[in-house]
């Protein structure tokens, strides 16, 4: 407020006009330098308001900013458990598979014991096969040899018949070498029946050894069918084996495809989180700083409020 009590002072005191009029005067200039140096502190203050308002709108500008990227870091860390999450059920999954592998490889090896065993009963079944056939050789080799003793007694026998036969035409001629004959006939038949029924006896060993070549031959054809079906279960176990071995192979393929996934998840969160928390951190350092650019005092003159610019 300007002071204008020397000019109060001087009218009071006043006798003349000219110095009424003075006195007036200078009052009055002093009130208008007065409103004009308060229209001068008006128009800075506006000014300051101004200012302060475009910061203030600046800070609500960071403040947004700062929320945005608050917003942000917490969607990242959102996504961040989203793909923790599913990392933790790809690295269950690998678990599972892994078990699958586990239980198909130990079926694998059950199967690979079977065909161990069907390999070695097979070998085992196929030696008895080649003792049974040696079996049948021998008899066979018998069976002939009883044969050609038969075909050398019916040899002999045929001979005695014809040796029988002459007798007889001696008989024939003469009467007197009947009886001589006859008796020769007799020790000749009587070597005739003991060579028929040796004869006899030969062809039913030959008949026995030709059944006996005949079970031999069975047993053969039995013991070949059981090695084909000991090689059949062999290939068959052979081909599970095979495919144990493709399912553990597409089962380690696919822990390796969730291991690749779950690390490269784990690399994207991770520096999803530091992009994030480096943003937030950006704005809260720029919010600080702009919000340390302005400051408000109070005027020890009047009492009024300052507003005071403040380098950053």
């Amino acid at each position: 407020m300007a002071d204008i009590s020397q000019e109060v002072e001087q009218l009071r005191n006043a006798e003349y006009g000219e110095e009424v009029r003075s006195a007036f005067i200078s009052c009055m200039e002093k009130i208008h330098e007065e409103n004009e140096s308060y229209n001068n502190i008006k128009t800075e203050v506006a000014k300051s308001a101004a200012t302060m308002k475009q910061q203030v709108e600046a800070i609500d500008t960071k403040s947004a900013e700062v929320q945005k990227a608050l917003q942000d870091l917490t969607a990242a860390i959102s996504n961040g458990k989203t793909q923790q999450t599913a990392l933790e059920t790809a690295t269950k999954n690998g678990k599972t598979q892994q078990t699958n592998l586990e239980n198909v490889t130990k079926s694998a090896k059950t199967q690979q014991t079977a065909l161990e065993t069907a390999t070695k009963n097979g070998k085992t079944q196929q030696t008895n096969l080649e003792n049974v056939t040696k079996s049948a050789k021998t008899q066979q080799t018998a069976t002939e040899t009883a044969t050609k003793n038969g075909k050398s007694q019916e040899t002999a026998l045929q001979k005695v018949v014809d040796n029988a036969k002459q007798i007889d035409s001696a008989i024939q001629t003469s009467v007197s070498a009947a009886n001589a004959a006859a008796a020769n006939a007799n020790q000749a038949t009587s070597l005739a029946s003991a060579a028929a029924g040796s004869a006899n006896q030969a062809a039913s060993t030959a008949n026995t050894a030709a059944g006996n070549a005949d079970k031999a031959t069975k047993a053969a054809n039995e013991a070949e069918t059981a090695r084909a079906n000991a090689e059949s279960s062999r290939v068959r176990a052979e081909e599970a084996r095979s495919h144990a071995e493709t399912a553990r192979t597409n089962a380690e393929t696919a822990r390796a495809n969730s291991e690749t996934t779950r690390n490269q998840n784990e690399e994207k969160r991770q520096a999803d989180t530091a992009d994030a928390i480096a943003k937030a951190k950006e704005a809260t350092e720029l919010l600080v700083n702009q919000a340390n650019t302005i400051a408000l005092r109070i005027n020890e003159g009047d009492g009024g409020l300052d507003v005071v610019i403040l380098s950053a």
